[in-house]
């Protein structure tokens, strides 16, 4: 009887196990196909975000001012434009941001760990900002290259010489995207994203926070 009840139990918890084992696995996959984000899906480009959203030890504390500039057919000067402020504070392993329009209305919140990115829009900007593209802007622009190199999908690549970053896509090496950044501290001065492929520019003027 013992041996039976031995055998029901191993049974049982052979069966949990491999239901926790699978749970996990879908666990998983769903979050690594969440930190996939899509950088021109005509022309099959994205951006993995890093599992450790921050893997320096430094601590970075700053302030943005971030003036955008897109196509837009509708507007009289056939461009659109918009400004805001950026809070950004990053401790290894966090990643916050906060955007503030010029009104001082709080637009869009990203808290990114590494078990979960969470964003949140307000109702009165959906649909105008993509928070998951604004934080593949910022990591494409000041996370180190290495990182980069290793987030960007397969026929994508990024050279950096004299405070410019350039990423291209292989084989017809066409430019995606362009970026001029201060060369002595990335996180102090202006930066400009030409995101060549889509028609848009942010220019963004960074000044850190005093501790």
């Amino acid at each position: 009887m013992r041996s039976v009840l031995t055998l029901l139990t191993a049974v049982m918890l052979g069966a949990c196990s491999t239901q926790l084992s699978t749970v996990s696995s879908l666990e998983t996959a769903k979050r690594d196909a969440y930190n996939v984000i899509v950088l021109d899906q005509e022309n099959g480009m994205s951006l993995t975000l890093p599992a450790n959203p921050w893997q320096e030890s430094t601590v970075i504390d700053v302030t943005q001012q971030v003036k955008a500039k897109w196509n837009d057919p509708q507007a009289q000067s056939g461009q659109g434009h918009a400004t805001f402020i950026a809070r950004i504070a990053i401790d290894p392993g966090h990643v916050k941001i906060a955007v503030i329009d010029d009104l001082g209305r709080r637009a869009l919140d990203i808290d990114w760990t590494e078990n979960a990115l969470d964003i949140t829009t307000a109702d009165w900007v959906s649909g105008m900002v993509d928070g998951r593209r604004l934080l593949a802007d910022m990591v494409m622009t000041y996370w180190p290259l290495g990182v980069v190199q290793v987030a960007l999908a397969p026929g994508l690549s990024i050279a950096e010489a004299r405070g410019e970053r350039v990423i291209r896509k292989q084989g017809n090496d066409m430019v995606f995207m362009r970026i001029t950044r201060p060369e002595q501290d990335p996180w102090q001065g202006i930066a400009i994203v030409h995101n060549t492929s889509l028609d848009y520019e942010l220019g963004i003027n960074s000044k850190r926070m005093m501790p």
